[in-house]
C-alpha cells in the first residue's frame, strides 16, 4: 500500500519516524515541514518559496507548512501516482477539544481529504518525555485492520492515544473547551506568550475526545473536511429571500 506521511513539528522530529518504522512494510513517502509549524491549521506559506530538500530516497522537507507539504507532494512529487492513504503524526500532543481546529496535524490530513484521499491524524496526549511505542501499536492496527476503508470521502479520522494506560478504543465527539490556556505577560511588559500547554476541561458531560483520554481510551473522532450546514432554522433562508 502507497501511504504518504506529513506531520507539523519537522521532518526530523521523532513521532515521524515512529510512523516511517511501524509502516516502513507499506511504500511510504514522507514529505514534512523542514521546521517546527504546531498551531499552523490551514495556512499556507503563500509569500516565500517552497524550498524542497530531499534526506533520503523517499523522503523530503517542505520549507512550507504542513498544508503546503501535501500539496506539493500530490500536485508535484506524486503527480499522478496518488497514494492509499495519507497520515499525519504523531503528534507529540493531543489534538483534542478547540485544538483540533488549529493542529498542523489535523490540517495535513484535512488537505487530503479536499482530495479525496483517506486521511488519518494521529495525536497523543503530552508528556515530558514521550515515547510513542503505544501510538505507533494503535497505529499499525488501525492500518493493518484497513480501518481507512470505513472512512468516508471528505472525511478524516483523527485519533487521540493516551499517555501510558491503554483500555481500548471510543468513537467520540470533539468538545468545547470552557476555558482558555491563560496567556504570560513577558517581564512585566506589553509582550505575551502563551500559557504551558494542558488538556482544558469541556463544557459536555461525557462523549468527547478529552473524556475518552482522561478514562485510558484512544479516542476516533471522524471530522467532515465541508465546513457547512444548514442553518437550524429557516429564519435566517427567509430573510435572504426577502432581500431578492
Amino acid at each position: 500500500m502507497k501511504i504518504l506521511l506529513v506531520n507539523d513539528d519537522g521532518y526530523s522530529e521523532p513521532g515521524l519516524a515512529a510512523l516511517e518504522s511501524v509502516l516502513s512494510h507499506h511504500d511510504t513517502i514522507t514529505v514534512a515541514p523542514f521546521s517546527h509549524h504546531s498551531g499552523a491549521s490551514m495556512s499556507l506559506n503563500l509569500y516565500s518559496p517552497l524550498t524542497l530538500r530531499q534526506h533520503d530516497p523517499q523522503k523530503y522537507s517542505v520549507e512550507g507548512t504542513p498544508v503546503d507539504c501535501v500539496k506539493l507532494a500530490l500536485s508535484e512529487l506524486i503527480k499522478g501516482d496518488p497514494p492509499d492513504l495519507v497520515i499525519s503524526g504523531i503528534n507529540p500532543g493531543a489534538n483534542v477539544g478547540n485544538n483540533t481546529w488549529y493542529s498542523g496535524t489535523v490540517a495535513a490530513a484535512t488537505e487530503a481529504a479536499f482530495w479525496g484521499i483517506p486521511a488519518i491524524a494521529i495525536s497523543q496526549e503530552y508528556s515530558s518525555a514521550p515515547s510513542f511505542d503505544l501510538s505507533s501499536k494503535v497505529l499499525k492496527k488501525v492500518v493493518d485492520n484497513q480501518l481507512y476503508k470505513l472512512i468516508d470521502s471528505g472525511m478524516i479520522l483523527n485519533i487521540n492515544v493516551p499517555d501510558k494506560t491503554h483500555k481500548g478504543f471510543k468513537i467520540t465527539t470533539i468538545g468545547n473547551f470552557s476555558k482558555e490556556i491563560p496567556f504570560t505577560r513577558i517581564n512585566g511588559g506589553d509582550s505575551f506568550r502563551y500559557g504551558p500547554y494542558e488538556i482544558q476541561p469541556v463544557r459536555e458531560n461525557s462523549g468527547t475526545d478529552v473524556h475518552a483520554l482522561r478514562e485510558g481510551y484512544t479516542s476516533f473522532s471522524l471530522i467532515s473536511s465541508v465546513r457547512f450546514s444548514q442553518p437550524s432554522s429557516n429564519e435566517l433562508r427567509q430573510w435572504c429571500s426577502r432581500q431578492s
